[in-house]
């Protein structure tokens, strides 16, 4: 070693270190109470010096002491930071069943939020569900059956969805996210009443809903009325063209969606002209087109979508309910 070289300093144990060596003294001697309290506050040490696996490794120190679930969820929360999403929902899954055994649904419901977040499974979500019922936080509740729900729908399985849905809006019968599956799950089940039902739902909440309106020009086409779901798709697009160029492109979608059912409609064409137009050239002003409401009261007795009528049959006379839907001020 060159003359002008430091001497090496002995190594001094860490804050951890010393902690874990306190903690594990008297863990020895029979004294839990000041070990856990060591163990903890060399824990908190670790996680706030970052020191994630560490932390992780004394909280196992805890658990071996500790018996309550509460411990293993921290435990839980750092395998989830750590990555270990696998070993975390594993764990978080343990915690449910101890803390429902205990009969401590809040401290459940935490353990099962952390195992659907780690793995995110049905049987996880449905299980989280039932727990945030039981605690009464509904609109929870309604969402993770709305997740459900929607992959059901996904993978045509559309009586498990109008179920699930159900379930929610019985939870929350004005929480849109399920409302919106639901309409998609009946019109896929040709449930039309059930889908107009939802959709009037909707659209009380959100009375210039674009999806709702989508909802209801496919019910109208589920029956054989293809000019009355291009009315309803050309207001939609009349209002969405008036809320600026934002909206533009879903105003031209609906156009040309509309289009292909009537290509003669004369408010349709114009509505195209108007939105082929240059941002910057001057729109004419609409006429009573924007005010026209289309009301639902043939669709209101419907059960199940039927193939149309033969042209020679007479019109069936139906119960009048009045008009609800993309209304505006002025009457029709």
């Amino acid at each position: 070693m060159s003359r002008g070289a430091p001497m090496p300093l002995p190594s001094q144990p860490s804050l951890i270190d010393a902690q874990l060596q306190n903690a594990d003294w008297f863990a020895a001697a029979g004294q839990i109470g000041p070990a856990l309290g060591l163990y903890r506050t060399a824990a908190q040490t670790a996680e706030a010096q970052g020191l994630g696996q560490r932390a992780l490794a004394i909280h196992a120190r805890i658990a071996r002491l500790d018996a309550d679930p509460a411990v293993r969820l921290r435990i839980a929360a750092l395998q989830l930071q750590l990555g270990q999403a696998d070993v975390a929902a594993a764990t978080a899954d343990g915690v449910v069943k101890d803390e429902l055994r205990l009969q401590r649904v809040p401290q459940a419901m935490a353990a099962a939020r952390l195992a659907v977040a780690a793995e995110p499974t049905e049987s996880r979500r449905l299980l989280l569900a039932d727990l945030a019922a039981r605690m009464g936080t509904h609109a929870d509740a309604a969402d993770q059956l709305a997740i459900v729900a929607q992959v059901e729908l996904a993978a045509g399985r559309h009586a498990r969805a109008q179920s699930l849905c159900g379930r929610a809006l019985r939870l929350s019968p004005q929480h849109v996210p399920s409302l919106r599956v639901a309409v998609d799950a009946h019109l896929r089940a040709r449930d039309i009443h059930r889908a107009v039902a939802a959709i009037r739902t909707i659209l009380a909440l959100l009375p210039h809903d674009e999806q709702a309106a989508e909802g209801m020009a496919n019910a109208f086409v589920l029956l054989g009325k293809p000019d009355r779901a291009a009315e309803v798709l050309h207001l939609l697009a009349l209002r969405l063209a008036d809320a600026g160029p934002d909206a533009s492109a879903s105003a031209r979608a609906a156009v040309r969606r509309a289009l292909a059912w009537q290509p003669q409609h004369a408010g349709l064409q114009a509505l195209d002209r108007r939105l082929a137009q240059p941002a910057s050239t001057p729109v004419q002003a609409q006429g009573d087109d924007a005010t026209r409401v289309i009301d639902l009261r043939d669709l209101v007795e419907v059960g199940r979508a039927s193939p149309p009528a033969p042209a020679r049959a007479p019109a069936r006379p139906m119960r009048r309910t009045g008009p609800y839907a993309l209304r505006s001020s002025a009457p029709t």
